[in-house]
């Protein structure tokens, strides 16, 4: 049995070695590349003249360095998938390049606030990225902490740059922060303070304090979803430097790279369609074919809904499987009533203490909300008003919905309902 074992282990890594589509995964993970890497790729991205407004705008902006001038701040916006983190730090990188050949002093700081942090916190990252300060978990004053950014930057000649992303992800105290970087580090400091924001939110800068938006003097660029013939482009110099040549059938990047610009825009989740796609491939030990794309799209969308589902709360899945069930039983009008007799018939099942039926429409409304159902609010005379519910997700996904609900509260089968 030892031997048997041994020779499948080895005989299904040769066969997976054999059928390997994918040469280079890097390529399709930029996570996985250097800085270097990411900026070579985006070079030649670059070169095909993708993103070339954009390129020129921001170049602009900060064209008045070069002249002894001092540009406004810049804010970035455009929704995600769209390359504006990449591609602001690839051009500072330029600007710093440039400005040293012209021996103008620059510096450059990434604040990355990709998660939600307190003034505090973003204050005391920014102060550690320029070397002000040490990490704190707490016991020192914010004060202090714009105290120490100040006296590092005193007598710091040129241009400072500081590229705030996520610049929304202030959720403490907001006004506090932006208060010091746009009012008073610019007035303590030598160099000339120039910021750079980056947001998914257009209005992100509307709940600031009067007081400080009237002192920010900012321009804005917005970056555009990316279109199909973008989208080909970027698709055809990842395919180049990460799967083996002659894999792919005709069309496969047209056909992801039109799917991603009809649904999204997002770069990002069009290199992983053609990532899935290769996967799929390989599975089944033949070339990347339109076929396999559809069906990585299909399971991409499905994963989606599906891991939502599986990290949601109990009642929110207890309230999903009464709708799939009461859709199936009444496919033409299931309304809040009926889908509550089978949530609360479903919620005894599992030992789950029912909610009102007040509360279950509130988790109706949620459900609307995520894409997994549409609830309508209807007349029904005497009777009142109430949502009538429509199932939004495709059959596949309705049953590995279903299947993961019951996983979650330990079911091996379907839950027998009286209704």
């Amino acid at each position: 049995m030892q031997g048997s074992v041994h020779t499948l282990i080895r005989t299904q890594i040769d066969k997976a070695t054999a059928n390997a589509i994918v040469r280079n995964p890097a390529y399709l993970d930029d996570e996985q590349l250097s800085r270097e890497g990411q900026f070579a790729v985006l070079t030649e991205i670059f070169n095909a003249n993708v993103r070339d407004r954009e390129i020129r705008d921001v170049s602009s902006h900060f064209a008045p360095m070069f002249q002894n001038g001092h540009p406004v701040h810049l804010s970035v916006l455009g929704k995600t998938g769209t390359g504006k983190t990449i591609t602001i730090l690839y051009l500072l990188h330029e600007f710093e390049e440039l400005c040293r050949e012209r021996r103008i002093p620059f510096r450059q700081y990434h604040l990355d606030l990709c998660c939600a942090v307190p003034c505090f916190r973003a204050l005391n990252n920014l102060a550690c990225l320029m070397g002000a300060s040490k990490y704190y978990k707490r016991g020192i004053s914010l004060d202090d902490l714009m105290l120490a950014i100040e006296k590092h930057l005193r007598s710091v000649s040129g241009y400072v740059t500081v590229f705030i992303d996520e610049s929304d992800n202030i959720r403490t105290d907001a006004d506090s922060f932006y208060k010091f970087l746009i009012k008073r580090l610019p007035q303590r400091i030598e160099g000339k303070l120039i910021l750079v924001f980056a947001s998914n939110r257009l209005n992100w800068a509307d709940n600031l304090d009067p007081r400080i938006k009237s002192c920010l003097k900012m321009r804005e660029t917005i970056f555009d979803p990316y279109d199909a013939t973008d989208l080909q482009t970027i698709l055809e110099i990842r395919v180049t430097k990460a799967l083996r040549a002659g894999m792919m059938d005709e069309g496969v990047v047209p056909m992801i790279a039109a799917l991603s610009s009809r649904n999204h825009g997002d770069a990002r989740k069009a290199v992983d369609l053609l990532t899935r796609s290769a996967q799929l491939a390989e599975k089944q030990c033949q070339h990347i074919t339109l076929d396999a794309v559809r069906q990585a799209s299909e399971e991409i969308e499905r994963d989606k809904y599906v891991t939502l589902i599986r990290t949601g709360p109990k009642h929110l899945q207890a309230a999903l499987y009464a709708a799939l069930l009461g859709s199936e039983k009444r496919p033409k009008s299931l309304h809040t009533g009926d889908a509550y007799l089978l949530y609360d018939h479903f919620c005894g099942a599992v030992s789950l203490r029912p909610l009102t039926q007040r509360a279950f429409s509130d988790l109706l409304s949620e459900l609307d909300m995520y894409g997994f159902i549409r609830a309508r609010t209807v007349s029904r005379g005497r009777y009142g008003r109430s949502k009538e519910i429509h199932i939004a997700v495709a059959a596949p996904v309705v049953a590995e919905l279903k299947s993961t609900i019951l996983a979650c509260f330990g079911m091996v089968g379907p839950v027998v309902t009286r209704r």
